[in-house]
């Protein structure tokens, strides 16, 4: 999902403006169709990070372009920017567009403007908040559980990668494809469905986000490449090849932590309540898998996947010039076939 956390402070805008420039959408808009997570999209919006599909007569969800009005009806939170019940929720994007999803069946887009004079929006920004914060919305909505991961398919099948942001999940993912040949699965978000047998990790849209320093260290162009809506010096690669289209059950979760400077790189497996714990922090927007699934239930189903798979804490130091070095305790795990580590 490309990666938006909803945060009053940080992402949406505190208040939209009183005024909007209607912007009329076509009388008729047609649907293309996209998947993503497991799931069969129509959407009346292009969305050119996602792998098409040929047109679906019973999709799971539809994305639909029009009018919404200014609030959410019945809603238990309210705010200037966010309205949810106890199955919809809505939120406004200032100068970008208001969302709202919908019962986990559908998202509709208010393309509405509170611009002056003309001027437009990028269709990126409308789209990366929709593959972000509606999504995640919806997919707490439909009870599935969204991981905030970086995941790759390793030689001791898929893992994913976890920690604060800034923690390196996309740099591990993208040196692990160019330097191992590794397939990465999912960056940003991966979703676990609860009630199948295995834990499947369905990936996301096959986007990497790296910083320049990250492209630089391993050779990439950054001629054509997206900049990142509020990071100028990382880039989106869109539709990357480096990416299986293949939904495999997930191995294990790794906590990434920054060591010190002259730190020896370890990784320890971790269980119990500490795991859970791990597995609870790396969940995608908290506050809507609260809202929509009940506290109750979301720890049941991270405790759950706690005890489904290896839980581990990998600690090194931040220094793309010792990557390599840095990683050989990860990567011999990897190569024992997810072994013992105490």
């Amino acid at each position: 999902m490309p990666g938006t956390r909803i945060s009053p402070a940080q992402d949406l805008a505190p208040s939209p403006s009183p005024l909007e420039r209607r912007r009329s959408p076509p009388t008729t808009l047609s649907y293309r169709y996209y998947t993503t997570y497991g799931l069969k999209i129509a959407s009346q919006l292009e969305l050119p990070e996602l792998e098409p599909l040929p047109p679906e007569t019973n999709p799971d969800i539809r994305i639909q372009v029009g009018d919404l009005t200014g609030r959410l009806e019945d809603a238990v939170v309210s705010t200037p920017w966010l309205q949810c019940n106890n199955k919809n929720c809505q939120f406004l994007i200032e100068r970008v567009a208001r969302y709202r999803s919908e019962q986990g069946r559908c998202i509709r887009i208010d393309r509405r403007l509170s611009l002056a004079g003309g001027s437009t929006v990028d269709e990126g920004d409308v789209r990366l908040y929709l593959l972000g914060s509606a999504l995640g919305a919806l997919i707490h909505q439909r009870h599935w559980l969204p991981l905030h991961i970086s995941a790759v398919q390793t030689p001791a099948g898929v893992w994913g990668f976890a920690g604060d942001s800034g923690a390196g999940k996309s740099t591990l993912a993208a040196w692990m494809h160019y330097r191992y040949g590794w397939k990465v699965v999912s960056d940003d978000v991966g979703v676990i469905k609860p009630e199948e047998s295995l834990p499947i990790l369905y990936p996301g849209p096959p986007r990497l986000k790296l910083w320049k320093d990250t492209l630089e260290r391993l050779g990439i162009d950054r001629a054509g490449l997206v900049r990142d809506l509020t990071r100028k010096e990382k880039f989106h690669l869109n539709r990357h090849r480096g990416f299986t289209r293949k939904s495999e059950p997930l191995k294990a979760l790794v906590m990434l932590e920054r060591g010190l400077d002259n730190e020896q790189a370890s990784i320890k497996e971790i269980e119990g309540v500490e795991a859970f714990r791990i597995v609870m922090s790396a969940l995608y927007l908290p506050e809507w898998g609260q809202r929509f699934n009940g506290p109750a239930r979301l720890m049941q189903v991270g405790s759950g996947l706690a005890q489904r798979i290896r839980v581990y804490r990998y600690r090194r130091p931040w220094s793309l010039e010792r990557v390599e070095e840095n990683l050989k305790p990860l990567t011999q795990l990897l190569h024992d076939g997810a072994g013992h580590v105490r």
